[in-house]
């Protein structure tokens, strides 16, 4: 939940749309006015859902307290399923892995880029092309880990041994609300991300000419190692 958070949280100020490029497709001038709040209502949705089963881990734990049956009684929805049930599993602990590999990578993108890493394409004063650190494997790594964190909390919220599998959260309607939603904003994130990917080659390329192609040549792929 910590990688996701972090992968989420935008580290620099708002870019007003008079700053903006103009030559953007319509739907990047769409996605870069809500991409604020689409982070931020993700955040919120993946706060929820990794505190609620917490709550009824910690529930469960002390199952005699009245606060607790409480909370029981809310989140298990049916009282044949069994919170003991609720563990680390190995497809939990490598989605777990997957958020967490993501959330310090997009860190290090955050620290790499500094004052001109922003949520919205931009081409600032003094921008200056940045090849190190992540950079310097791909050209795209805070996509690639954010769309990893945001994939990886994914599969440790549905995978066996967690909370909406385990007590039955799944069978719902809301639980199946829920999991649409997460996957809904999750694919909206990576579908808009790849296509920024285009977008920032081409306008690195109009600005810094020369030093992007060489960049380029040593940095074929956009978002994965040997493969994108």
């Amino acid at each position: 939940m910590v990688g996701v958070y972090v992968a989420l949280t935008p580290p620099q100020p708002k870019v007003p749309p008079t700053a903006r490029p103009k030559d953007v497709t319509s739907y990047e001038r769409a996605f870069s006015s809500l991409v604020r709040f689409y982070t931020g209502s993700f955040k919120i949705l993946t706060s929820i859902g990794g505190s609620l089963e917490i709550c009824v881990i910690l529930a469960s734990r002390f199952s005699t307290h009245p606060l607790s049956q409480k909370i029981l009684e809310a989140l298990v929805p049916n009282p044949l399923y069994n919170t003991s049930n609720i563990r680390f599993s190995p497809i939990f602990l490598i989605g777990c892995s997957v958020a967490t590999l993501g959330g310090f990578i997009r860190y290090k993108c955050y620290r790499e880029f500094g004052r001109l890493f922003k949520y919205e394409v931009t081409i600032q004063q003094n921008h200056r092309l940045i090849t190190t650190g992540p950079y310097a494997y791909v050209r795209h790594p805070g996509y690639a880990s954010l769309i990893a964190s945001c994939v990886g909390m994914g599969i440790c919220l549905v995978s066996p041994g967690a909370w909406l599998k385990e007590c039955g959260v799944l069978n719902t309607l809301a639980g199946k609300i829920a999991v649409w939603l997460y996957v809904g904003y999750t694919v909206w994130g990576a579908v808009s991300a790849v296509a920024r990917t285009s977008l920032e080659d081409r306008l690195m390329k109009e600005q810094f000419g020369e030093d992007w192609n060489k960049w380029a040549q040593r940095v074929p792929y956009r978002l994965i190692p040997y493969v994108f």
